[in-house]
């Protein structure tokens, strides 16, 4: 048997295999590939905790949305309460109370608030030790009420 007879019997037995051959699926596989989202910019960073007291707090009374590098948005919800941590040079960084908060890229990634004022900078990752910015750096202000310990 030659090479021809076994593909026919591929080809007969396999319809689809014959579709696989397309220039148009190798192109839609291939926008596909690109399509995949790229992960959250970011860059290493280096927290210096605050005192073993716990630090202030604030709670959000506006939801707002923080657009950040490479298109993606995070909603930060009205009522949600922060425990300030520690400072970066970019902020202070304030850890969610009760609940877990996290930004997403290609990965999911655990993240902190970074403020200057009351301006959303970024937030800081734990995991990763990295600082991933917000897109307009510091233009997006966010409404809290702050409460010191």
């Amino acid at each position: 048997m030659d090479i021809h007879g076994t593909i026919w019997r591929v080809y007969t037995v396999f319809p689809h295999v014959r579709f696989l051959r397309s220039p148009l699926l190798t192109l839609m596989i291939a926008l596909g590939l690109a399509a995949c989202a790229p992960d959250v910019l970011r860059r290493p960073a280096q927290l210096t905790p605050i005192s073993d007291q716990p630090g202030a707090t604030i709670e959000v009374r506006e939801a707002i949305i923080v657009p950040l590098e490479r298109g993606y948005r995070r909603l930060i919800i009205h009522g949600t309460t922060w425990t300030l941590i520690g400072r970066l040079p970019e902020g202070e960084v304030f850890r969610p109370v009760d609940r877990v908060f996290t930004v997403e890229g290609e990965h999911v990634h655990e993240a902190y608030l970074v403020l200057d004022g009351d301006r959303v900078v970024g937030f800081y990752l734990p995991v990763e030790r990295a600082f991933a910015p917000a897109r307009g750096g510091t233009d997006t202000r966010l409404s809290i009420r702050r409460r010191e310990r």
